[in-house]
């Protein structure tokens, strides 16, 4: 019998495995009699496509090398049968050293695959932002297909030299004069005892009906250096709410929009 921990497993797995793949999954194993091991493992999980989904089988694998292939398979059917295509409503993006736990996927590449996927509106939110030439040609792309683009950026001024290099700067390429640029003016922020006043540092970015909310920056050092975590979230009400909270600040005056002259 699998473990509560392996079918776990296996039901993450099947939410990032396409239906073809996992069929074939299936069919090969049914007809082993052989435990898994290392090596077996490594060789039903080579040549996948996706490293996320090739983790997530290795991982579940793992977990059952008291288990003969063919039960495993039984039970394969079974999540399949229950699971489906069904997609996770949140994991877990984590860049930086792998932990064993989650496996590293680049914060960059997530937004890479959402924007070029982007049908409806993108809005992002970040502090700082620098070396992001991809990122701009990926929204420039969205914008010239009729996505409506949103920033919520920090600048130099209104935060009073605390952020050295106006985050806005990094996305001078985009068509600015077709992007909705929001601030936080300096008069709507409260200040500290040494009279600093406070940052916009969140850190979002909402694609159509997803949100992905973390630590990262847009910034060359977060998408390819730093230890970064964040939660990619696909519940349309959640992203809706997300989404209408900005627009809340807006409309409320706590968020300014920057004139594009």
């Amino acid at each position: 019998m699998l473990s509560p921990k392996t079918v776990s497993a296996l039901v993450e797995a099947r939410r990032h495995c396409s239906a073809d793949l996992w069929k074939q999954l299936v069919e090969r194993f049914t007809a082993s009699d052989a435990y898994p091991t290392r090596e077996l493992i490594a060789q039903a999980t080579a040549g996948l496509a996706n490293p996320h989904t090739a983790w997530l089988l290795s991982e579940a694998f793992l977990s059952a090398v008291d288990t003969k292939w063919s039960q495993i398979a039984g039970a394969m059917a079974a999540i399949d049968y229950l699971v489906g295509q069904k997609p996770s409503v949140a994991d877990f993006i984590w860049t930086g050293p792998a932990n064993g736990r989650f496996p590293v996927r680049r914060i960059d590449q997530v937004l890479y695959d959402l924007i070029a996927l982007a049908q409806r509106r993108i809005l992002l939110v970040t502090f700082a932002a620098h070396r992001i030439a991809h990122l701009c040609e990926y929204l420039s792309s969205a914008v010239a297909r009729g996505v409506e683009l949103t920033l919520i950026v920090e600048r130099e001024d209104e935060s009073e030299g605390q952020l050295s290099v106006d985050a806005l700067r990094a996305f001078s390429e985009l068509p600015l004069e077709r992007t909705r640029v929001l601030y936080w003016p300096i008069e709507n922020r409260e200040r500290n005892e040494a009279g600093r006043p406070g940052k916009l540092h969140a850190k979002c970015a909402i694609v159509d009906d997803t949100a992905l909310v973390g630590s990262a920056n847009f910034t060359d050092d977060a998408f390819n250096r730093n230890i970064e975590l964040g939660v990619i979230l696909r519940e349309p009400t959640l992203t809706e709410a997300l989404f209408s909270h900005f627009t809340e600040l807006h409309r409320k005056g706590s968020l300014r929009m920057l004139d594009p002259a």
